[in-house]
């Protein structure tokens, strides 16, 4: 057996063993005002909402629009976050500015988990998530 099957099987398991082990969730971007941390469609891991600070990326269902979104931290306080996407020409202003989220911000409530990062880099799938993306526009 070669080392890169090893790898993959290797690789495998350890997908396996994080879904079914319900530590980490994971969710498909759609859309674009995350680009370049994360690109539409890939498909991108997030844990317990915890420990949420400036700079952290989350994902929320939007008391406003009822969508889930995922986007940085730009501002946290009293257990409410300000939100806005990375790329600034999609999302010029922060989320409280343009409606998908209260004035002063997205509740601790509303928060459903903190999108995983490694020594600063996000972790995700290219293009896996557009699947999951299909499949529910299909239900």
């Amino acid at each position: 057996m070669k080392k890169s099957d090893i790898a993959i099987i290797l690789f495998i398991a350890l997908v396996y063993i994080v879904f079914f082990s319900n530590l980490v969730s994971s969710a498909s971007v759609e859309g674009v005002s995350m680009y370049p941390v994360l690109q539409n469609g890939a498909l991108t891991f997030y844990g317990s909402p915890t420990n949420i600070h400036y700079d952290s990326i989350i994902i929320y269902k939007s008391p406003q629009l009822h969508t889930y979104v995922i986007h940085r931290v730009i501002e946290a306080s009293n257990g409410f976050y300000i939100t806005q996407g990375v790329d600034k020409i999609s999302n010029p202003e922060p989320d409280n500015r343009i409606g998908l989220e209260p004035p002063y911000g997205v509740p601790s409530q509303y928060v459903i988990g903190k999108v995983i990062n490694v020594g600063g880099y996000v972790i995700s799938i290219p293009y896996l998530g557009y699947l999951s993306i299909l499949l529910s526009s299909l239900i």
